[in-house]
């Protein structure tokens, strides 16, 4: 699949059942954050389906489960939570 959509991909990512992934996409602009598509392109993945692009994603932002140091020291979860957590909260929930 080419081009997925931004609700494609918070779904299938929201099933890695990681809030601080699911934070991150939601942040993504491309600037401060680089999310899923910023991945897909990096690794020629932009016609991959979407859960190997998810997938892609996930490997680059964790390592043991957890969320990257770099990736960590980089975002202020706090407000990151404060704009949003309620987003997550809803792809969480399905």
């Amino acid at each position: 699949m080419s081009n997925p959509t931004d609700e494609e991909l918070l779904t299938e990512l929201a099933t890695y059942q990681n809030r601080k992934l699911l934070l991150w996409q939601l942040a993504a602009d491309g600037r401060t954050f680089c999310g899923i598509r910023f991945i897909a392109r990096e690794y020629d993945l932009q016609a991959a389906p979407v859960d190997e692009q998810v997938q892609a994603f996930v490997a680059d932002m964790l390592s043991d489960g957890e969320i990257r140091p770099e990736y960590d020291s980089m975002a202020d979860w706090d407000a990151l939570e404060a704009k949003h957590g309620d987003t997550a909260d809803e792809y969480l929930s399905t």
